[in-house]
């Protein structure tokens, strides 16, 4: 994705990995090859590659306003432990790097904000720095969703009280509460400003606390989405939730409602997970949507 004008806005993308991920089946359990097949003139080959593998970006957003920047959601980090997650597993990805040629530097982030607090959203919150977790963006306020935290605070809990296995593969230990214990971050409820014209929508159902980003900026209007949609082919079904979702018909019902919205507007849709292009329109299609993004 090139960077993006919206208003006065700015808009870029961070890229951890873009590539095969997984079965289509496995991420969206309810779709059907012969629903692939159906829509296999827009899916294949940008979204879905010849084995019917969904093709997923991990990647964050760095939004500039005249402000503030703001990093949207964090990827899944270098070094993590993922030990059930091989792919994820002790990563050694440039994301740094890529942050630095686009222009970025950590200490520039004013926030950072976490659409859900999954494993694979706040990776890059904290770094490993002498054996010791450290928030990597020292100077930014870590946004996150009153309701959210308190879900995987105590599912976190729990676990350590009960002697099971750490809930979202140990992530609340490794890229959540160093943030807390070094004060940056900071609790909001699910409809907190950042400054007039950005502010955060509760989108709850893909986990209890899930919230979607809103950018205004002079009649331009986009929405960072987070995971309301993981892949382009829910499109051809709203009803279709992912895996991964706590409760499928919240996750259902808060991706009806945010399609809607959009479709057939001028509005931006910007998911977590869509490869390139990754930003661009949902438009209507003979009863379905179909995503089309910028420059295609």
């Amino acid at each position: 994705m090139k960077k993006h004008r919206l208003g006065e806005f700015s808009i870029d993308r961070v890229v951890e990995y873009e590539g095969p991920f997984a079965a289509l089946q496995r991420i969206i359990p309810n779709i059907t090859n012969e629903a692939i097949d159906a829509n296999a003139d827009w899916l294949k080959p940008l979204f879905v590659d010849q084995d019917n593998n969904a093709i997923m970006s991990f990647h964050s957003y760095v939004l500039k306003t005249r402000r503030h920047t703001i990093l949207i959601d964090t990827c899944v980090g270098n070094d993590k432990p993922r030990p059930h997650r091989p792919s994820w597993h002790q990563q050694n990805y440039d994301y740094l790097q890529a942050m630095a040629r686009i222009g970025v530097h950590p200490d520039e982030i004013d926030f950072v904000c976490c659409t859900h607090l999954h494993a694979d959203h706040v990776g890059w919150n904290t770094q490993l720095v002498n054996q010791q977790w450290v928030p990597t963006f020292a100077k930014a306020k870590y946004v996150f969703a009153q309701t959210e935290y308190e879900h995987w605070e105590q599912a976190h809990r729990s676990a350590l009280a009960t002697s099971q296995p750490a809930p979202n593969h140990g992530s609340f230990a490794d890229s959540i509460l160093p943030v807390v214990d070094a004060g940056q971050a900071l609790m909001v409820a699910q409809d907190f400003e950042f400054e007039e014209g950005v502010y955060l929508q509760a989108a709850r159902g893909h986990t209890p606390g899930n919230c979607v980003l809103h950018a205004h900026s002079q009649g331009a209007h986009a929405v960072f989405s987070g995971d309301i949609l993981h892949t382009p082919a829910q499109l051809i079904n709203l009803g279709w939730s992912s895996n991964f979702c706590h409760d499928a018909q919240a996750a259902e019902d808060s991706r009806i409602a945010l399609v809607h919205s959009l479709a057939d507007t001028s509005s931006l849709l910007l998911p977590a997970h869509f490869p390139g292009p990754v930003a661009g329109h949902v438009v209507s299609h003979k009863g379905q949507f179909r995503f089309r993004g910028l420059g295609t």
